[in-house]
């Protein structure tokens, strides 16, 4: 064939509509029920509106070591049903795995695992890691993103309104007078361990059901958004109250720009020049700066606790102490030969999610990480909406945008099972399925016809 063929654009060919049988669509509502009690499972944790004293924090420090019974029973128990609803299902997967990139990432953090301090330990919450992102995106190949997204609103709504509920039943419901940070007390947690937890998942709630709102118009998921709002303010949490309303503008913007790449383009540019700005008033007002970080007080503790692991970086910039192996092996971790406050004793992680991979895994882990939860992201939200899934991709680039954000003064990349990280998972994954289920043209090869002596082609 020669290879001087003329290109044309085309399209892909159609896909399988996979019209099940209704004994194989019965599945369906069973998987979707299956994954909102792990998401709500994972929301209320082991301990809701459990007392929190010195003793017990100490004591829950001392045991974070991935050995507990039952999560490991909870994670296992999820996964074999779910694999077993995936071996029966009789109708057409709704999505198949192809986002190597998150495999590479995981096959990284075992290898790191190998020079940690204590390697079992590495090992349990990698995982641990690897369960919670296989339970994720087996339930998005039996639901497909519309359902695993409808999922994943019932249980910030469940959410929302047990912990309403709760605030006038329990005291529990609000940090109380034996916190040992006394900036705490009185902050809203609902059922949350911490309020900033809560006002993590409130925050995210506001901004999903808003754009439920924007798509339905029904008055019952405007009334969840304010009432999302407000228990955001109730908890005190300032980083989530800075972004919700921002978050919110900028998911609203994208949405709008749905039926345009060229636009959706400057939104991502702005964003980033967002960031240059940022950089060129460090650069201008840097003395002041400098001097507001040298304080170990400033961001309620937070510079000082990233003091430690940019010490241990200074050591040991390479590969990192294995992960999940920085803070909390028990004597043997690495945070303690660098710690200096005394309050880091209960430290879990760097509170910045970047921050934590890099101390954790190195530079090959912190560069895994951006390209595949910041770079191949991106792309997808530039070039996979359309005007049929603007809400699913919308709602998807609020809670990745805010994720990232949020990382910068908190952990929830691979942070155990932690709600944000979760819900982080599912976006990303109703994300990757949209973005994979729009058409794209393509170039191929079209064979020329045949032209007779004589005849001008």
């Amino acid at each position: 064939m020669s290879l001087a063929l003329p290109w044309h654009r085309g399209r892909l060919p159609e896909r399988s509509g996979g019209i099940a049988q209704p004994r194989a669509e019965a599945l369906i509502p069973v998987a979707q029920f299956v994954y909102y009690i792990f998401l709500m499972l994972i929301f209320i944790g082991q301990q809701p509106f459990s007392s929190r004293n010195q003793e017990q924090l100490v004591a829950m420090a001392a045991n974070n070591d991935g050995s507990d019974p039952f999560k490991q029973a909870f994670f296992i128990g999820f996964a074999l049903v779910l694999t077993l609803l995936e071996l029966v299902r009789r109708y057409q997967p709704q999505y198949r795995f192809t986002y190597w990139p998150l495999l590479l990432m995981l096959a990284w953090f075992l290898i790191s695992c190998s020079w940690g301090v204590d390697p079992f330990v590495s090992f349990k919450r990698v995982m641990q890691q690897v369960i919670v992102i296989y339970i994720t995106f087996l339930s998005l190949a039996l639901l497909g993103p519309q359902r695993l997204y409808h999922t994943l609103v019932a249980a910030l709504v469940t959410s929302l309104l047990i912990c309403w509920v709760s605030l006038p039943l329990t005291p529990n419901a609000v940090h109380p007078p034996t916190e040992s940070d006394k900036a705490l007390i009185g902050a809203w947690r609902g059922f949350f361990f911490h309020k900033n937890i809560a006002g993590a998942v409130m925050a995210l709630t506001f901004v999903v059901t808003a754009h439920a709102y924007f798509t339905s118009r029904k008055w019952v998921f405007a009334l969840f958004s304010v009432m999302a709002f407000v228990f955001v303010v109730g908890t005190k949490s300032k980083t989530s109250l800075a972004l919700c309303f921002a978050i919110l503008a900028v998911s609203s913007v994208y949405r709008l720009l749905s039926q345009s790449v060229a636009k959706r383009a400057v939104l991502l540019l702005l964003v980033g020049l967002g960031m240059l700005l940022f950089l060129a008033l460090y650069i201008a007002f840097q003395p002041m700066i400098e001097r507001w970080f040298a304080d170990p007080t400033a961001f309620t503790g937070r510079v000082s606790i990233w003091k430690v692991a940019i010490d241990y970086l200074g050591d040991h910039p390479w590969l990192g102490a294995g992960f999940g192996g920085f803070w909390q092996v028990g004597d043997l971790s690495p945070a303690h030969d660098y710690l200096n406050q005394k309050f880091q004793l209960l430290t879990a992680h760097s509170h910045n999610g970047y921050l934590e991979i890099l101390v954790t895994t190195g530079p090959v882990g912190l560069v895994l990480l951006l390209v595949s939860f910041v770079v191949l992201p991106a792309w997808w939200f530039l070039t996979g909406t359309t005007k049929a899934n603007a809400t699913l991709m919308a709602s998807a680039f609020a809670i990745w945008s805010f994720v990232l954000y949020q990382n910068l003064l908190e952990t929830s990349f691979f942070d155990k099972d932690r709600q944000v990280w979760v819900i982080f998972l599912s976006s990303l994954a109703i994300a990757h399925a949209s973005f994979k289920a729009v058409e794209r043209p393509r170039w191929r090869r079209q064979p020329t016809r045949a032209v007779a002596p004589g005849v001008p082609a």
